[in-house]
């Protein structure tokens, strides 16, 4: 797989979110915090996996997969993003791929945590608002903290 093969799924994955946040809400110009590629099979896996590798560094490993901090941003329609997880394949996970975005998420949650697209996800040590709608294949993320700042990773 080449760099811009990549660079072209996370794209499609970014702009599938945007769409998918504008429909459900009036965020229409927060930035992009994250994405993530949910790899279809263990081949696409291993192959996305050895393309990032070239492209920057290890900032997370989670069961589900690594987080990396790109060398070079990928310039997207939501701005320049940064960090990109390729998640191992999961059959509960059909997805291509889902997008962070910050926004002023204790004012995003009193407005949009009672809207049936929207699940609250509660972690550890933070919590977000998850948007989804069965006719995308991708989800959006709304979290209390950023990733890059749980990471340190301005």
């Amino acid at each position: 797989m080449q760099n811009k093969d990549l660079t072209e799924v996370v794209n499609y994955v970014v702009n599938r979110s945007i769409k998918l946040k504008n429909k459900y809400t009036k965020e229409t110009t927060i930035p992009i915090e994250f994405a993530c590629i949910f790899s279809q099979d263990d081949k696409e896996y291993q192959e996305f996996s050895e393309t990032i590798k070239k492209l920057g560094k290890v900032v997370q490993n989670t069961p589900t997969g690594y987080t990396f901090k790109l060398n070079s941003p990928i310039k997207t329609k939501a701005g320049m993003l940064k960090l990109v997880k390729i998640r191992k394949p999961d059959p509960l996970r059909k997805e291509r791929g889902d997008v962070d975005f910050n926004t002023n998420y204790s004012k995003f949650k009193i407005k949009y945590q009672n809207k049936p697209q929207f699940e609250l996800i509660d972690r550890d040590n933070f919590e977000m608002l998850r948007l989804s709608d069965p006719k995308f294949d991708t989800m959006v993320c709304f979290s209390s903290i950023p990733l890059s700042e749980g990471l340190n990773q301005k």
